[in-house]
């Protein structure tokens, strides 16, 4: 489309014939499972052309969800793209390890494993070599955009970016981190709409929570992090009790439902492993 073309409306005839169109043609591809029951049955699967927010102050396992959620879909046989913005790729494989494994993080990445736990990871790895994952640490948007072009329009994938905050671009200046974010978000969104594949990025929520009593997120937290609530179908707050009050066991981690454009909006609980960094649904939705 170019800004030379001379814009027009749709009417609503021509509208409904489309949403005809659509719905005649719609199957169960359109819908995409997160793989946590809890998520899919209460706030809805994953759609295509729209955009989710993930938001948590550092420290609040916003990459462990993201990571959580796409191996569940790796696993299912979707197609994953995941821009890995603040870790490298080989620390999200130890990651990944770490899951599939149950062996400590830190132990895997220091290498800090005996000979029983060297054989887990080497029966590990074939399995996590067959999946259908792609994984990049371009953090510029416009090579973030060069990427996004290689994914085939309407496909079986997901994109998921860990974080907005980091991603650079080259017209904004530098230091204005709002207007920056803004940019990513909405790039995203276009990108989610045009492509018809979901999207799922990680954000960093402002220091506002910190001042707060209940340190629980709210919709509002995300304001100084850019147009996020604005931009996103489905924004999503982290938090885990047992990151402020050390007398918690820090066996939980709360996902709050803080928008969902088209769903309603509920809350879920996950499992929380601290030592593997990893989430996951301890207890199914019948």
């Amino acid at each position: 489309m170019s800004l030379l073309d001379d814009p027009k409306f749709i009417s609503t005839a021509d509208a409904v014939v489309l949403f005809e169109k659509r719905l005649e043609a719609q199957d169960e591809r359109d819908f995409v499972p997160t793989g946590f029951t809890s998520h899919d049955q209460t706030l809805g699967r994953l759609r295509r052309g729209e955009i989710a927010f993930v938001g948590g102050r550092p420290g609040m396992s916003k990459t462990a969800f993201l990571l959580a959620m796409a191996l569940n879909q790796l696993k299912a046989g979707l197609d994953v793209f995941f821009f890995s913005l603040e870790m490298s790729i080989a620390i999200i494989m130890a990651r990944l390890v770490s899951i599939e494994t149950g062996i400590r993080l830190l132990d895997v990445i220091e290498r800090r494993l005996d000979e029983y736990e060297i054989q887990k990871i080497i029966g590990a790895l074939p399995k996590l070599s067959s999946l259908k994952g792609d994984w990049s640490t371009d953090a510029l948007l416009p090579r973030m955009e060069k990427l996004f072009k290689q994914i085939k329009p309407r496909s079986n994938a997901v994109v998921y970016v860990d974080f907005l905050g980091m991603i650079e671009s080259p017209d904004i200046r530098p230091g204005d981190a709002y207007a920056a974010t803004t940019q990513a978000a909405m790039t995203l969104k276009r990108f989610a709409m045009q492509w018809e594949i979901p999207v799922v990025a990680a954000a960093q929520l402002n220091r506002q929570v910190e001042m707060r009593k209940d340190k629980h997120p709210i919709l509002s937290d995300f304001r100084d992090s850019g147009r996020l609530e604005e931009a996103g179908d489905i924004v999503l707050g982290l938090y885990r009790p047992g990151y402020y009050d050390k007398s918690d066991p820090d066996k939980t981690l709360e996902v709050l439902c803080l928008k969902n454009k088209n769903g309603p909006m509920k809350d879920y609980l996950l499992a929380w492993d601290g030592p593997c960094a990893h989430a996951w649904e301890q207890a199914k939705l019948s």
